[in-house]
């Protein structure tokens, strides 16, 4: 159960409190990363490994990005000790979603010129995305209504592993991307989807996410810290 905690008081989120979360959430998260795609000045990390990895082998990026969740999906009952299909189920129903919504929004932004503004500006808006994108996980990994796989696995090692801390847990987290793209690197003498954003994200990503937790949305507290006071 989500708990809205104003002035001391906790109550438990209305359904219509949730909805309206989740959107907020979501639109963060999709236009932020939307917005990446668009400045082309460098992909989150486990986009552009998912990048590198259809580079090497002329596969889908899309197969590799659902491969990611998939994966991670089956890591997260691992932890948890148990298979919570309506989790599971939800977790890659958003996949699929953000997928769609995600094409949608950076195909708008490049079409409205993004991606041929001054290397500034696209710096400018590439960081103003990423912050977006944290706040946005900020608020859906609080909520625990539906997650991406991923983030839903970061949340998990992040309580259970970190001591909370966002920030150690996603450079962990972001470490295998990381590695996935060198490695490819290595193999096929190139590198794509990575940039000054990506290495934005690796490094400060938890740091955004940390500090949205208490500035976003704030009366919303977290259902796994919660859990294990």
């Amino acid at each position: 159960m989500t708990v809205y905690n104003e002035n001391g008081q906790k109550r438990p989120l209305t359904s219509w409190e949730t909805a309206r979360f989740f959107i907020v959430g979501l639109l963060f998260n999709a236009v932020g990363n939307g917005l990446t795609v668009a400045t082309n000045m460098g992909s989150a990390p486990w986009t552009a490994s998912a990048a590198n990895l259809s580079n090497a082998t002329g596969w889908s990026i899309s197969l590799f990005l659902f491969s990611y969740g998939f994966i991670a999906a089956i890591l997260s009952c691992l932890l948890l000790k148990s298979i919570d299909w309506p989790r599971v189920l939800g977790n890659l129903t958003f996949l699929l979603a953000f997928s769609v919504i995600i094409g949608l929004v950076s195909s708008f932004f490049t079409a409205h010129g993004v991606g041929q503004l001054p290397m500034l500006w696209r710096l400018i808006i590439d960081i103003i995305a990423i912050i977006f994108v944290g706040c946005g996980v900020s608020i859906t990994q609080r909520l625990q209504f539906i997650l991406h796989p991923l983030d839903d696995l970061t949340n998990l090692t992040r309580f259970m592993f970190f001591n909370g801390n966002a920030g150690i847990a996603q450079i962990v987290n972001f470490a295998i991307p990381m590695v996935i793209s060198f490695a490819m690197w290595a193999i096929t003498g190139s590198i794509v989807a990575v940039n000054i954003g990506t290495l934005v994200s690796f490094f400060f990503q938890g740091l955004v996410i940390s500090i949205a937790d208490q500035r976003v949305i704030g009366h919303l507290d977290h259902k796994l810290s919660l859990a294990n006071q």
